[in-house]
């Protein structure tokens, strides 16, 4: 392969994907982020095997895709955020590209693999996985579950089962891709023809499995209420059909999720999109004997079995959970683009402008909600670092904080930022204080009152500014 073919093979969806995200690499940090961040003070206090292995977030272990990354990154690059931007966007393209390898070879169309990996870049839904650094672990996730699937179809039984271990210290949903394999066996055998068979070693990938899933539910507290209580009820056709319309409503989820309506033009597209890829898997399922192309089976099969999991939580339902399901039907996409294209006619112009509405309303949810974020966590990064400089300006005090406002709060406060520059006591006034109780503290000395303005910035207030 020459260097030209090569690039024009590999580098157009890692390149639309950067530029629909090119605000990643300006984000700073929020939410969850400050308590990854606060591991090394962890090991300080408890060691590294408490800081590694011990349940946290809902009771998760996750070693490699919370605990190792925001280890490794604060040690190396403290609050500087780019370096893990970066990184982030680099696993990002690793996954991208192993979309497209494996859309090659299951397909038989680099067209139809190359729409699939820009279908799956443009998918809005993924937005908190590439931009958020607490989700992580769905990117390096999708990384181990892809780069096992390619070694399996390259026939590297032992890069498969490294990478299918790595998974394990990424993300729990893990556990499914001996389904995936199983899945593709059955689907591979039909088109060739033969009967479908479980293979002695396709089983042996289930024991890790079950081993892990047996660990996670016996031995780690599990919440009995909340959002992140596990529950199979009747609720379950609803979270998915929740899902499905996140799915194919361009941007829906993002635009949902900062209060703004979701449109009817969206709704109808939505349902176009939802139709058209269905009739289409149905198509390639209901063909003769002969030409039946069961691959359609794996790809909605693939969307299943990934989104099963996540199904057990009906009060949590959240569009960064697709990251990983969204793969299959990227690849079922990009497949019915490819055929509606080579059909010609009427086709080719259905497929070219269902293409373009999911793409252009998806990049619009990108850019709405990476403004979003970028707009939250650099207003939270000016506070914390006018924070650090009053805290270094006059060791020891206490800082009262006025005009914080709930989405400023909402942000990370909860997770205390503010330990991590080295102000021990930070208040919110009101909130925290009263005014009174603020009056009465900076009476008797070493209390200082910053007053944070639109923006983030801070101003020193503490007796008229002195």
């Amino acid at each position: 392969m020459t260097s030209l073919s090569a690039i024009t093979r590999f580098a157009p969806a890692p390149l639309i994907g950067l530029l629909l995200y090119w605000r990643v690499p300006r984000l700073w940090f929020q939410n969850d982020d400050f308590a990854w961040l606060s591991l090394e003070r962890v090991v300080r206090e408890n060691g590294l095997a408490h800081a590694l292995f011990t349940p946290f977030a809902q009771g998760t272990v996750r070693v490699l895709g919370d605990r190792l990354f925001f280890l490794a990154f604060s040690g190396w690059f403290g609050l500087h955020a780019l370096p893990y931007r970066l990184f982030e966007l680099a696993t990002w393209v690793v996954a991208l590209t192993l979309v497209l390898l494996i859309g090659e070879r299951l397909i038989g169309s680099r067209a139809a693999a190359l729409a699939a990996a820009v279908l799956w870049a443009a998918n809005a839904n993924a937005v908190e996985a590439v931009a958020w650094a607490s989700a992580y672990d769905q990117l390096l996730c999708a990384v181990c579950v892809l780069a096992a699937f390619y070694s399996r179809l390259r026939g590297w039984r032992f890069a498969e089962w490294i990478f299918y271990l790595a998974g394990f210290g990424a993300l729990e949903i893990i556990v499914v891709y001996p389904l995936l394999v199983v899945l593709y066996e059955v689907c591979s055998l039909k088109v060739a023809g033969r009967r479908p068979a479980p293979q002695p070693s396709d089983l042996w990938l289930f024991a890790p499995a079950v081993v892990f899933t047996a660990v996670h539910f016996l031995w780690i507290p599990k919440q009995a209420g909340g959002v992140y209580a596990l529950s199979l009820d009747s609720r379950l056709p609803a979270t998915f059909a929740n899902y499905l319309g996140w799915i194919f409503e361009p941007g829906s989820a993002a635009l949902r999720s900062h209060a703004e309506k979701l449109r009817t033009p969206e709704m109808i597209l939505g349902a176009l999109l939802g139709v058209a890829l269905g009739w289409f898997a149905i198509r390639r399922l209901l063909d003769n004997e002969q030409r039946r192309e069961w691959m359609a089976a794996f790809f909605c099969g693939w969307f299943v079995a990934l989104l099963a999991p996540v199904l057990l939580l009906p009060n949590h339902p959240t569009p960064y959970y697709l990251t990983l399901p969204s793969i299959g039907l990227a690849w079922l996409g990009g497949w019915a683009i490819a055929r509606g294209w080579g059909a010609g006619g009427f086709a080719r112009m259905a497929a070219v402008g269902l293409a373009a509405a999911y793409f252009v309303g998806n990049a619009a949810g990108i850019e709405a909600q990476t403004r979003w974020f970028e707009s939250r966590s650099q207003r939270l990064r000016k506070v914390v670092e006018g924070v650090a400089a009053a805290s270094a300006s006059h060791p020891g005090d206490a800082i009262a904080l006025e005009g914080v406002d709930e989405e400023l709060y909402q942000t990370g406060f909860d997770s205390h930022p503010f330990l991590l520059v080295g102000a021990e006591k930070v208040w919110r006034v009101p909130g925290d204080l009263s005014f009174e109780d603020l009056r009465a503290a900076v009476a008797k000395g070493h209390t200082r009152v910053l007053e944070i303005t639109a923006d983030g910035a801070t101003r020193d207030i503490t007796d008229g500014g002195n």
